[in-house]
């Protein structure tokens, strides 16, 4: 864990490049047609993400924003209305069988699907409208360190680009270096305590 907490700032960085383009012209679709609403679908610490998110996108676009329960379908086989709607699934493995399924019911009933997804080879990103790779590199501890930070840089790029927010911009730009001085700020603190 520790290993890999060290990379978040290189993934932050990768990360921004290798969306650029996609993230630049969703955020256009979006500007062109507001979405009625965006709906979030996560588990685990990528659900902590979407909350973030949810706080972001009503923040600064004013679109309601909603965290979907993916049993709501798997379970009770109930249905939504989401004409209109933009789904943004977050997951690191993309493998989770219900938000498949759910997400695969928002498409079929209007929605565009969105996956900020580690693992690009996955059934998730296989199936979104657009995918916005999280660029984390395999993670290997139980705590999700990197894909955590990474699901959080990917919500700030989107909403910045949506928002054409310069502020948000300028805060992610320069992210990556503030990671690296945090992580050797702790490695410090961390040979002091040893002392």
């Amino acid at each position: 864990m520790f290993r890999e907490a060290a990379q978040a700032a290189d993934v932050v960085r990768r990360q921004r490049v290798r969306n650029r383009q996609t993230i630049t012209d969703l955020a256009q679709r979006l500007r062109d047609r507001t979405p009625r609403a965006v709906v979030t679908l996560a588990r685990g610490s990528s659900d902590n993400a979407a909350t973030f998110a949810r706080y972001l996108i009503e923040t600064r676009t004013g679109v309601l924003t909603s965290s979907a329960s993916p049993s709501v379908g798997s379970i009770y086989g109930a249905t939504t209305d989401l004409r209109d709607a933009v789904v943004i699934v977050i997951s690191q493995s993309g493998r989770s069988p219900d938000l498949i399924a759910a997400a695969g019911h928002a498409s079929a009933s209007g929605a565009l699907v969105v996956a900020m997804v580690n693992d690009e080879d996955s059934p998730l990103a296989a199936s979104a409208d657009v995918l916005l790779p999280l660029a984390a590199g395999p993670e290997r501890s139980v705590a999700a360190t990197k894909s955590f930070i990474a699901s959080l840089a990917a919500v700030v790029d989107l909403v910045a680009a949506w928002t054409q927010s310069p502020q948000l911009d300028a805060a992610l730009s320069s992210l990556p270096d503030k990671l690296a001085a945090a992580w050797i700020l702790q490695g410090v603190l961390d040979r002091l305590q040893s002392l």
